[in-house]
């Protein structure tokens, strides 16, 4: 699983949303106060989701309602609902800003404005493949964070399943296509928080390569329809997205499926 670096799990700890991770991280001048720290919270908090979790693993698979109790636990007890979950994301958020916004700019004003804008250089006739690969610094710098490194793992993985790209030239790829592959990445974060946060016995998994598939589809599966079920929700048209509203439809996306992994 790509998302699934070896982890022992979350600290229950750590405050439910660190103030580093507030949206103006990264904005605050040397001389302005410091936030006070938030206060740490429930140590337990992740205890019953990753016992939900842990179950699921061992049944191979087959039970798939541990999951949804353990996603379900997990979104509104240990993270305090679908808003902190969000901006728990940290900077993932603000890659998949910078992802929507070269794809809408993809979509709607064509790729040579968007490579002019943008400083791609030449792209046109090259594959989507190749082309999402020069782009991947830009929408997902190399950093020593977790979001950072869950951001951009989440990127590599989403190209991974479109092995086609490499024979289709950017110019050819259309809106929806565009918007699928937001859509994989965006599920790809939120599995790779997830499995850092609770899946820290995702590792003694069951020996049978089967049944280790069979985990993987259902876990990608689940968080996927999520994500898609959002998107529909919000009627989101990649086309015509407004730049300066990118963050908040970002943030939309994300907090109506962490709502829908929780129902």
């Amino acid at each position: 699983m790509g998302t699934s670096a070896s982890n022992r799990g979350q600290n229950g700890n750590t405050p439910l949303v660190p103030s580093w991770l507030g949206d103006d991280a990264g904005d605050q001048k040397p001389e302005q106060p410091q936030p006070e720290q938030p206060q740490p919270a429930d140590s337990k908090r992740f205890s019953a989701p990753r016992s939900n979790f842990t179950r699921y693993v061992n049944s191979g698979g087959s039970g798939s309602g541990k999951l949804h109790r353990a996603a379900s636990n997990y979104v509104r007890h240990s993270l305090g609902g679908s808003q902190n979950a969000t901006t728990r994301l940290g900077s993932a958020r603000n890659s998949t800003t910078r992802l929507l916004s070269v794809f809408s700019s993809f979509a709607s004003r064509g790729v040579a404005n968007t490579s002019r804008d943008y400083k791609l250089g030449d792209i046109i006739g090259k594959s989507a493949s190749d082309v999402l690969l020069r782009i991947m610094d830009f929408v997902c710098p190399d950093g020593g964070s977790t979001d950072e490194g869950i951001a951009r793992n989440s990127y590599i993985e989403a190209l991974s399943t479109l092995p086609d790209w490499e024979n289709k030239p950017i110019e050819s790829l259309t809106p929806p296509e565009f918007l699928a592959f937001a859509e994989i990445y965006m599920a790809n974060v939120i599995e790779g928080r997830l499995v850092n946060d609770i899946g820290n016995k995702l590792f003694a998994l069951p020996k049978d390569v089967a049944q280790v598939e069979n985990i993987q589809g259902q876990l990608k599966d689940y968080i996927k329809g999520a994500v898609s079920d959002a998107v529909s929700k919000l009627k989101i048209d990649i086309r015509s997205i407004d730049t300066s509203q990118t963050k908040a439809i970002v943030d939309s996306i994300y907090r109506t499926a962490y709502h829908y992994s929780a129902a």
